[in-house]
């Protein structure tokens, strides 16, 4: 049992050995060229194709994007075009506003001084009218057809203005 286990270890010792030296390949001449690589070989190689491609695809990746987002840039910039039309017209429509309302107000005023004027006026004719009506029997005939006439006048004068 000894001497198996010797031979065992002996040829378990052989094998190993010859697979870490693999003398069959061919390490000079025309045959070299099927050497086996490094793993450091390996690696920068791969490191160098990572980076090859990835500079390709970063490349070929922007080129793609702005052909995608053409449309969608002039969408954009035609959006951004009517935004500003609309944006000017709302201010020309809120300066048409203020002067709208700066006439109303002016207008407002206006009327309102011209109410007061006639409010004023007819309390004044009521009062006048009211004297007249006390006094009518004192007043003489002539003095209150010339009245009646001068008021007559008046009105059809009124009367003839607005049209």
């Amino acid at each position: 049992m000894n001497k198996i286990m010797s031979t065992i270890i002996l040829l378990a010792a052989l094998f190993l050995g010859s697979c870490t030296t693999m003398s069959f390949i061919p390490t000079e001449g025309s045959a070299a060229k099927f050497n086996l690589a490094t793993v450091d070989y390996v690696q920068a190689q791969s490191d160098s194709l990572r980076a090859d491609l990835i500079d390709d695809l970063a490349g070929n990746l922007t080129i793609l994007l702005d052909s995608l987002l053409m449309e969608d840039r002039a969408a954009l910039e035609a959006l951004s075009m009517q935004l500003d039309s609309l944006n000017s017209t709302i201010d020309d429509f809120a300066g048409a506003i203020d002067s709208s309302e700066l006439f109303i107000k002016k207008s407002m005023a206006l009327m309102s001084k011209e109410l007061t004027t006639v409010k004023t006026n007819a309390s004044s004719t009521r009062m006048v009218i009211r004297r007249i009506n006390d006094n009518i029997d004192n007043l003489p005939l002539k003095a209150l057809e010339a009245f009646n006439a001068a008021i007559n006048e008046y009105l059809k004068k009124d009367e003839v203005a607005p049209e």
